[in-house]
């Protein structure tokens, strides 16, 4: 069972010695209005941790708590909000001697130019300090030239100042190649996206990936279930002057909303991973096996559908948003999607809802839909009940001398009627044929 965090916990930070001065104006006037002060000084203090050489000595959170002055509860709310927006990326792991340790990877903020090429960072940033400011600060950042009317270009070109031997720069490719393998972030490991496959198609196109954008092509990927190749058609139709232009690609995929969908398995054709544990009924495992086969964009569509309403912008935003923070894979999205929308029988997702469920999830450390489903009916709530009144499933078994509760300002949203058994039990026969219809065509 993995440790608690406390102020003797031990940490090591990873990142850059120093920021470049676009990038510390960055942070001051772009990031903050977004991530707050707390977040901002826990960044900084942090960033002013790492040595030299790229990392910092092991040290406590105790002295981190001092630094920044406050608790730390206030600390993991804002180290979150860091890991949200792309700033921070968070690992763990328990050791025999020392207990729980920490490991933060500070990433770089973007540079003004980038952030403002960024429609979600945009969008972020006029929500919170309004357009009338927002404005200021576009012409504060936006990029300066000269104006060349009247004037004569007189710049020297590279071959006309530096002397360039093609032969002595082959002989040192494999140099060059090597360096620049060091420089490259990891990728993050739950991602099934092959990038390597992905960059390969580009160069036939002549098109370069920018690296900040690497993760947001990764959150549509994961939201509406589009492959390489897929991935490819809208970065070769939204690209200009071989560059793709990430903001109208994200338009094109949210237009079409025709991510392609895997076809169904049978249940002889599910892998060691998907194998259903014993003691979920068969409406159950039909929900579990769709919930690892649909993207939760489809998903969220399947249920408003058959609950004949319509998916919101904002929805398709949270969800966006909850799949970038990497907490749960596509399945558990799926499910706690169908608890707020079935169970619970929510008329849409509410933000702070949705945020109290996924944070009490992600605590529970839940990462697969069974998890999910156990915890549910833990909390006497099942994710499908039998019609037959008074009949309980007791094929799963309960976590002895232990009764898990969700809390109670999710367990009893304020105003909301949970739908009744039978109707319940309707609504998700009714998805999962609609799901399999799906995945057939």
């Amino acid at each position: 069972m993995t440790s608690e965090l406390k102020p003797t916990t031990i940490y090591t930070v990873y990142g850059s010695p120093q920021l470049d001065e676009s990038r510390q104006q960055s942070l001051l006037f772009l990031y903050q209005p977004i991530i707050g002060a707390e977040a901002l000084s826990l960044y900084l203090s942090l960033s002013g941790d790492i040595t030299i050489e790229g990392k910092s000595p092991e040290l406590m959170h105790a002295d981190l708590l001092a630094a920044i002055d406050n608790g730390l509860a206030a600390m993991v709310k804002g180290r979150e909000k860091l890991e949200g927006i792309g700033l921070m990326t968070t690992y763990q792991k328990e050791d025999s001697d020392l207990g729980l340790l920490m490991y933060y990877q500070l990433i770089n903020p973007l540079t003004p130019t980038t952030f403002f090429q960024d429609a979600l960072m945009c969008y972020l940033l006029v929500e919170k300090i309004g357009e009338r400011r927002f404005q200021r600060l576009v012409d504060r950042f936006r990029p300066k030239s000269i104006p060349t009317e009247g004037l004569t270009n007189i710049t020297k070109r590279f071959r006309d100042v530096y002397r360039f031997e093609e032969d002595r720069f082959e002989s040192n490719a494999e140099l060059f190649d090597d360096t620049h393998e060091k420089f490259i972030m990891p990728e993050t490991p739950t991602s099934k996206f092959d990038w390597k496959f992905f960059r390969q198609q580009l160069k036939k196109f002549n098109l370069n990936l920018a690296e900040d954008d690497q993760e947001k092509l990764d959150a549509l990927h994961q939201m509406y279930g589009i492959d390489e190749m897929e991935m490819l058609d809208f970065a070769v139709k939204s690209s200009e002057r071989n560059q793709i232009q990430l903001p109208f690609l994200r338009k094109l995929i949210v237009k079409s909303k025709q991510a392609k969908i895997a076809p169904v398995q049978n249940s002889t054709e599910m892998s060691a991973t998907t194998t259903l544990s014993e003691g979920f009924s068969k409406a159950e495992q039909e929900i579990i096996r769709q919930s690892e086969t649909i993207p939760p964009i489809k998903y969220l569509q399947a249920i408003k559908k058959q609950k004949g309403g319509y998916e919101t912008n904002q929805e398709i935003r949270l969800i966006e948003d909850l799949l970038s923070r990497h907490l749960f894979p596509n399945s558990v999205v799926n499910i706690l999607i169908n608890y707020i929308l079935v169970i619970q029988n929510q008329a849409i997702i509410n933000q702070n809802y949705l945020n109290a469920i996924a944070n009490d999830w992600a605590q529970r450390k839940i990462q697969r839909p069974e998890e999910a489903i156990v915890h549910v009916r833990q909390a006497d709530q099942k994710l499908v009940k039998k019609t037959s009144s008074g009949r309980r499933n007791t094929g799963v078994r309960k976590t002895p001398g232990r009764k898990e509760t969700l809390p109670s300002h999710i367990k009893e949203p304020p105003k909301e009627k949970k739908i009744s058994p039978e109707k319940e039990a309707e609504l998700n026969r009714k998805l999962a044929e609609y799901l399999n219809k799906e995945g057939e065509s």
